[in-house]
């Protein structure tokens, strides 16, 4: 089963996760998302003006996830999923939050499920290749799908009953859902060490109280395949 930021393996027809036998629940980051195509390449100018420039190595997704004052319970929680990974050593998916798109329309769950979106540069049918993935998102729960088929700036048709993953229903996907582009990501190295403490909750510490601290800050991941 396939492991999904931050709430580790995927549960079959669920909207849940679970690390060492924990299920966790799926949060988006309160304070954004952002994504960078990042390139590397060498240039240089000869005394003429003229440039030569060549390609260092392919190029690639950075993505960042920010949270502010967010619950003991929550860091926790991305804490212990980024220690199920050993930090940057295991891959896993990731959503790009920052690049949600309101389908005008999302066929029923099958094989071949079509999502009618203005603008698929993003997607690829391609597998490893930039983003195969697909999370339908209703804020509540979601469901995952690989790409198969893709009609450029018309549609993606998408394999949503393949690996079960998910519980969001297509009812409430064709009336109030979104989708984002899944990636395949690495952590960065020492990714909670930007984190700080802020004000201290006096109530119960536990999976499901708020007691604790609050915490602020990022986290990054790199994604595997080229872009």
């Amino acid at each position: 089963m396939a492991s999904l930021f931050p709430i580790g393996t995927i549960a079959a027809a669920s909207s849940k996760g679970t690390i060492d036998s924990i299920s966790y629940s799926i949060f988006e980051p309160n304070g954004g998302c952002s994504s960078n195509d990042n390139y590397n390449t060498l240039v240089h100018e000869f005394e003429n003006k003229a440039l030569f420039t060549r390609q260092k190595n392919l190029p690639f997704l950075t993505i960042s996830y920010t949270y502010e004052n967010i619950w003991t319970k929550e860091y926790n929680q991305i804490r212990h999923f980024i220690d199920s990974v050993d930090d940057a050593l295991t891959s896993f998916y990731a959503v790009d939050w920052s690049k949600g798109q309101d389908p005008s329309s999302v066929a029923a769950w099958g094989t071949g499920t079509v999502i009618a979106i203005d603008d698929t540069k993003l997607y690829s049918a391609t597998t490893n290749y930039k983003c195969n993935n697909v999370l339908i998102w209703d804020g509540a729960n979601f469901k995952i799908g690989t790409v198969t088929t893709l009609i450029t700036n018309t549609s993606i048709t998408v394999n949503i009953t393949g690996n079960n993953y998910g519980d969001l229903t297509s009812a409430n996907a064709s009336s109030s859902g979104y989708i984002y582009p899944i990636y395949t990501c690495y952590v960065t190295p020492n990714s909670l060490s930007g984190f700080s403490k802020g004000v201290y909750v006096n109530q119960t510490i536990s999976l499901t109280g708020i007691g604790g601290f609050m915490y602020s800050g990022s986290t990054a991941f790199r994604g595997k395949y080229r872009i």
